[in-house]
């Protein structure tokens, strides 16, 4: 499953698309970089209710316009087409407003892609439950 979105920079729509040719884009423009960085990185250590701990991820504010980047440029590169924006347009001209939507599409998109759910509902014992928020 792709996930694509459609937003604006330099004044221009922008297609993206988070795909497996999004990350390896991102680590060829990251010279090598691991994808990897994007992910929680676990502790070894669990909470009270023996729930896993991670760590932040290790991705920069430079690592997510670079992933943000090649989402561009596949989305752009499976149509046979070239983006309406250039990097340099990205670096150099686009609003402060404009990267934090790049950024945050991003972001969205590869959740959607790897299908993590946005929030985890904890197990609820009906029999212990009754009667206790009356």
């Amino acid at each position: 499953m792709n996930a694509e979105k459609t937003i604006k920079i330099c004044g221009k729509d922008v297609q993206l698309r988070y795909c497996l040719a999004s990350e390896t884009g991102f680590e060829a423009l990251a010279s090598g970089k691991d994808a990897n960085i994007f992910n929680p990185i676990p502790t070894g250590k669990t909470d009270e209710d023996g729930n896993p701990i991670f760590d932040k991820p290790k991705a920069t504010t430079d690592d997510l316009v670079r992933l943000g980047i090649a989402c561009m440029i596949a989305a752009y590169e499976q149509q046979k087409q070239d983006p309406p924006v250039t990097v340099d347009d990205i670096l150099y001209n686009a609003a402060p407003d404009e990267v934090a939507s790049l950024v945050a599409t991003t972001v969205e998109l590869r959740i959607k892609w790897y299908q993590i759910p946005s929030a985890i509902k904890p197990e609820t014992n009906e029999k212990e439950d009754n009667g206790k928020n009356a």
